[in-house]
Parts: structure tokens; C-alpha cells; sequence
């Protein structure tokens, strides 16, 4: 069985659309022209193009050797054959905020000081990339065998120096990541 995600499906499906279009439009040529003729065939625009070219790689993943030899190695030990890397999702502060504080509401009461610090408003939250020295990012990768999906792998790194040098100074704090939005969070 062949397992294809929402984006998988939906880049088929708009293949399959294209590809419908282009045999119309070249079942309607005019008689005698060339099918090869750069100025008688259909032709896709730039964009189209492009986005047929994104989606055959999400669909089909990348080459390992295409990608840094470290992440290449721990996904080729998984089973992988061919992997994309899953796209950090853009939203702007407000989102992010609402997104991270929702989660360690949920997550980190009972931490120590952390219910506290909620109730008065002294929980801090940041973009990871946003902390100097942090050097905090997650790295998720959609995981292919034969051109079929077989699951994700991920992994994160860290400046432990710098967390490390926090703690030690009193500073509560946690990292994270929720659906690719990595953040820190001090109180």
C-alpha cells in the first residue's frame, strides 16, 4: 500500500490536472504542426513549472546525497532511500505567541515557579531564533522508501553552553518546538 500525506495528494492531483490540460491542448492542434515546435506546443509558464518541480520533489523526496551528509547518514540508517525537508511554517508574532503560550499552559503547570510566574505575567516567550547564543533549531524530514512515504525523522540542536549558563544564573527556562515553531520560554 502506498501511503500519500494531505500535500502528496493534493501535488498529484494537480499533476493530474496538468497533464489533462496539456493532452487536450495538444489534441487540438491545428494539422501539420510539429508537436516539437517551440512555437506551435503548449508550453507551461515559469511559475508552473516551478511549482511542478516542487511538487515531484515533495512527492518523490530528495536525493541523500543532495542533502548534508550528517542528516543524509541518520536517514539512510532509518531505512530512507530519499527524504524532503518538512518547510518551517510562517506566522507572525501574534500566532506564534498564541500558539506556544496555549501549549505550555497545558504542558508545564506544576513546573517549579512556572504557575506562578503565569499568574503574574512574567512568562517570556521568544522565537528561538530570536536568542542570541540559544543556537536552538529542530530539523523534521518526511522520510521516502521507493517513492513511497514511510514516516518522518527529526532532531534538534542546541548551544548547551548557553542553556546551561542560564540555568545556573537562576533562569527558569525550556525550549521547544510545536509543529516547527521553535521557541524559548523563560520565567
Amino acid at each position: 500500500m502506498v501511503s500519500v500525506n494531505a500535500s502528496a495528494a493534493t501535488a498529484l492531483a494537480t499533476l493530474n490536472l496538468i497533464k489533462s490540460r496539456t493532452d487536450v491542448s495538444q489534441a487540438i492542434q491545428p494539422a501539420g504542426t510539429s508537436s516539437i515546435d517551440p512555437k506551435t506546443s503548449a508550453r507551461l509558464s515559469p511559475a508552473v513549472s516551478d511549482a511542478i518541480l516542487k511538487i515531484g520533489q515533495l512527492v518523490r523526496g530528495s536525493q541523500l546525497s543532495d542533502l548534508p551528509a550528517e542528516h543524509a547518514e541518520r536517514l539512510r540508517s532509518l531505512g530512507t532511500d530519499s527524504a524532503t525537508r518538512v518547510q518551517k511554517p510562517v506566522v507572525n508574532d501574534a500566532e506564534f505567541q498564541k500558539t506556544v503560550m496555549s501549549y505550555v499552559k497545558d504542558a508545564w503547570t506544576g513546573l517549579d515557579g512556572f504557575n506562578e510566574a503565569l499568574a503574574s505575567g512574567k512568562v517570556k516567550i521568544q522565537r528561538a531564533s530570536d536568542v542570541k547564543d540559544l543556537g536552538y533549531e529542530t530539523i523534521q524530514y518526511d522520510m521516502f522508501k521507493d517513492g513511497s512515504l514511510i514516516g518522518g525523522a527529526g532532531w534538534d540542536t542546541i548551544n548547551r553552553s548557553f542553556y546551561d549558563a542560564q540555568a545556573a544564573a537562576g533562569v527558569r527556562q525550556g525550549v521547544g518546538s510545536i509543529d516547527g515553531l521553535d521557541y524559548y520560554v523563560t520565567w
